[in-house]
């Protein structure tokens, strides 16, 4: 079970990891494209702006063909009135004249038409470069808005995991307590059968030391066997005249001795019994004992399994906050970009109105021209 959450823990991780990678590559890819089309857009209207000023230049270069045109028709005209031999010549100049400026006619409209074709696909341009940042602006919306739900799914995961922990760490906490009680009652259960194998032992003492007085008693009965035997002479007359009451006397004595004598067997006896008892006790003080060891045993990999789950559960918690940091630092990065995008879009848009007026002023200086040259034309016309 733990190591299945664990793994779970790890996935999550990752797919945290994951989305942040995917977010920041999306970010430097929208980067790229903005500033792409910027650029793109810089270059046209840098082209569309030299384009104008050759057609400014071309329309002054107009001006002046015309304006020399215009002088030299009247020139013309004084020289015939003047000249009635030379018409001939001067009409053949004025077929030349005329054709240059038909020439120039038809060259001045070629670029007309091929601004007007620029401007044509200048507009197309730049309403595709309007699309593509609105598209791109939609798609960024979209990527913000599933990476912030997954970001607060992610949050709630961790959230999840936070109080799992917590149930984690107030379960480990029982289980120390429920261990310390343990150890506490095995403890008072040894320290008990300490005290019971000194009251034994106590015991084992005050038996020999029962035991160890039984020789005295023998030499006691020696000692006394032979001074009855010292004193038979002495005392037979005495016996004889207290024959019954000391046949009654040794009666009693042999009665003692004989009591003495049972005394000392059950003694052995009980001596026997305790020695057994004294060596089962010692058998079951050492099976406790080892009992006892096994399980302090036990107890302390149990412990230090539970430490360590501990530790590895602080440390993915601190993952999960530094993850959960990392998103936020993520986010606000997103916001940032999302910032930069609006300006580049102002941007955009400034140039855009800017190309449009540059063309528009295109178009008005190109309907002056016409006019200029319609009225050369009829200009030319009246003079023909």
């Amino acid at each position: 079970m733990a190591t299945l959450s664990t793994n779970t823990r790890k996935q999550k991780e990752e797919d945290i990891e994951r989305l942040v990678k995917c977010r920041l590559r999306s970010e430097i890819e929208a980067r790229k494209a903005v500033e792409s089309t910027m650029k793109r857009a810089v270059h046209e209207a840098r082209e569309l702006k030299k384009e104008l000023v050759l057609l400014r230049q071309e329309k002054e270069e107009l001006r002046l063909a015309a304006r020399k045109n215009v002088v030299s028709a009247p020139g013309s005209g004084d020289k015939e009135t003047a000249r009635g031999g030379s018409v001939g010549s001067n009409r053949d100049n004025q077929t030349g004249k005329q054709g240059s400026n038909k020439a120039v006619e038809l060259k001045l409209r070629q670029h007309i038409q091929h601004l007007t074709a620029r401007n044509t696909d200048l507009e197309t341009n730049t309403k595709e470069l309007m699309q593509q940042v609105s598209d791109l602006e939609a798609q960024k919306a979209a990527e913000i808005a599933q990476l912030t739900a997954d970001l607060e799914e992610k949050d709630r995961e961790i959230a999840s995991l936070q109080a799992d922990l917590k149930k984690t760490k107030f379960a480990v906490d029982e289980t120390k307590r429920k261990c310390q009680k343990m150890l506490k009652e095995k403890r008072e259960e040894a320290q008990r059968a300490l005290q019971e194998d000194e009251q034994l032992a106590r015991c084992t003492k005050t038996l020999q030391s029962q035991l160890a007085l039984l020789p005295q008693l023998k030499k006691q009965l020696e000692h006394a066997k032979e001074k009855r035997a010292d004193v038979v002479e002495v005392w037979q007359k005495k016996l004889e005249q207290r024959d019954e009451a000391f046949l009654r006397e040794e009666e009693a004595n042999k009665q003692k001795l004989a009591e003495k004598a049972a005394q000392i067997v059950e003694l052995a006896d009980e001596k026997e019994q305790l020695q057994v008892k004294l060596e089962e006790l010692e058998r079951k003080l050492c099976d406790i004992d080892t009992n006892h060891q096994t399980e302090l045993r036990h107890e302390a990999q149990r412990l230090a399994e539970l430490e360590s789950t501990t530790k590895e559960l602080q440390e993915k918690l601190l993952a999960a906050e530094t993850a959960s940091r990392e998103a936020e630092q993520a986010e606000i990065a997103a916001r940032e970009t999302q910032e930069q995008e609006t300006r580049l879009r102002q941007l955009a848009e400034d140039a855009a109105d800017a190309v449009e007026v540059r063309a528009e002023k295109a178009e008005r200086d190109l309907a002056q021209a016409q006019l200029q040259l319609n009225r050369l034309e009829e200009a030319l016309k009246a003079r023909g």
